[in-house]
């Protein structure tokens, strides 16, 4: 005589489940939360001026920008070209100035953020798909 199957079977299969979701979420979301504080807290936000303007294309290595940090204005490199003299731009700063300084635009996205947020994407469509197996899976041994 062979097992019969009940419901005493799928109890595990949805504890497994659960147990695995809670994993997944949780390493989908805590890079992302961990990642977004570091980011913060290295860049602030200022207002640069262009000194020097780089044409676009090439291996030029950005504009040169005058930015104010702690009470002093120091040269820097833009992450950025093509824009005019005497033109202000508002930028990220680095908090702890180390070598040479390059500053990026205001609106830049931060693309460590972008690659963790694409890892939680597929974290949690995985965690999905999984959950959607064990559903079906659950309804057929009805």
């Amino acid at each position: 005589m062979g097992r019969q199957r009940g419901s005493a079977s799928v109890a595990p299969i949805l504890l497994v489940l659960g147990l695995l979701g809670i994993v997944l979420a949780g390493a989908a979301v805590w890079p992302l939360v961990a990642a977004a504080d570091r980011g913060r807290a290295q860049l602030r936000p200022a207002t640069a001026t262009v000194v020097e303007s780089s044409p676009c294309g090439g291996a030029a290595a950005g504009d040169l920008v005058e930015v104010e940090i702690g009470g002093e204005l120091r040269r820097a490199r833009f992450d950025g070209c093509g824009h005019s003299r005497g033109q202000q731009l508002p930028v990220l700063v680095p908090a702890e100035v180390t070598g040479e300084l390059v500053v990026r635009p205001a609106t830049a996205n931060d693309s460590q953020l972008d690659e963790l947020a694409e890892r939680a994407n597929w974290i949690l469509l995985t965690l999905a798909g999984v959950a959607g197996g064990g559903y079906a899976l659950m309804l057929g041994r009805r």
